[in-house]
């Protein structure tokens, strides 16, 4: 697994070494940053260190680690992050990918599923109903066209090149260690600022309308490994969501909800991103008929255990 150190990746280890699964997880760093991996699991991971701009590394990893199933996971997460540094978003999330797909191909080693995760991004503004799979890839930010040349190239590279490639396509996930750069642990720090007295009763906001598919993570890591099960459907592309919209809206009124504060929410136009579609939603009907999965845990409840995760890990302070 490369990036086995963040967000996603981290409740990757701790879902597969529940299941009885060797796991060798990658890191851009010396050790496995912080997060919501228990010490025991962060022991049980066997961790390599890995920038996956380095495609010499790429290819000494996979010959050591010698996997069956591959979760590629590394990359650039941030649309903010990939709009100031677009030539090193494309270098990590589309050449990186390429890298990785190329030194499976030269591998000894039998890789069965490499499960690349893409993004709802990609889509761009999508279709008035529910996006499918076949929908056109037609990004609006630089993110997003990051993720879709990854797309593109992990399939069709893999496809010549005999690799089993498949792209989980994963709308926005939810949940304990998420970077507060993110929309939920953000309201979650300010909104504990303010219960703690560190700072005023006013939240600034962007557009609170805006619609996202989102999903727990941990289900979402519960469809990666299905995804990752489903030897001999190469080179397709499967949505991870619910196929329900929620507004930002209601995961701010969660959050205050669990926070137990009532602040003064001011719209700020500085907060707000141009061009971005009013709602995504996607259509999980391919993932559904290929591994029966649902979503389980309940985005309130996902909302109230970030609130918690962020208060205990000290993240508002």
């Amino acid at each position: 697994m490369t990036g086995g150190d963040g967000f996603i990746g981290q409740h990757l280890v701790e879902h597969l070494l529940g299941r009885g699964y060797e796991v060798t997880a990658t890191m851009l760093g010396e050790a496995p940053s912080g997060g919501i991996l228990s010490p025991t699991a962060r022991a049980a991971a066997e961790w390599m260190r890995l920038d996956v701009r380095d495609a010499d590394a790429i290819a000494s990893v996979v010959n050591t680690a010698r996997p069956r199933r591959i979760f590629h996971l590394a990359g650039f997460s941030s649309g903010a992050e990939a709009g100031r540094r677009p030539r090193a978003a494309l270098a990590v999330n589309g050449a990186g990918t390429l890298s990785l797909v190329e030194a499976v191909a030269r591998a000894s080693a039998d890789v069965r599923t490499l499960v690349v995760a893409g993004s709802a991004d990609a889509y761009g503004r999508g279709a008035a109903g529910p996006v499918g799979e076949r929908a056109p890839l037609r990004p609006l930010s630089v993110y997003g066209a990051t993720k879709a040349a990854q797309d593109v190239l992990a399939r069709g590279v893999g496809a010549a090149l005999g690799v089993p490639v498949v792209v989980a396509r994963l709308f926005p996930l939810l949940g304990p260690g998420q970077r507060p750069a993110f929309a939920l642990p953000s309201f979650c720090r300010r909104a504990l600022a303010i219960r703690r007295g560190t700072a005023e009763p006013r939240l600034a906001v962007g557009n609170l309308d805006v619609a996202r598919d989102f999903t727990d993570v941990r289900d979402g890591v519960r469809a990666l490994a299905g995804i990752a099960d489903l030897d001999g459907t190469p080179h397709m592309a499967y949505n991870v969501c619910s196929g329900v919209a929620t507004r930002i809206r209601r995961l701010l009124e969660w959050v205050l909800e669990r926070a137990e504060v009532e602040p003064e929410i001011v719209r700020d136009p500085a907060l707000v991103r141009r061009g971005e579609p009013e709602t995504v939603v996607g259509d999980p009907a391919r993932l559904r008929a290929a591994t029966g999965w649902r979503p389980e845990r309940d985005l309130r409840a996902c909302a109230h255990a970030t609130m918690d995760w962020v208060a205990a890990s000290g993240a508002a302070c």
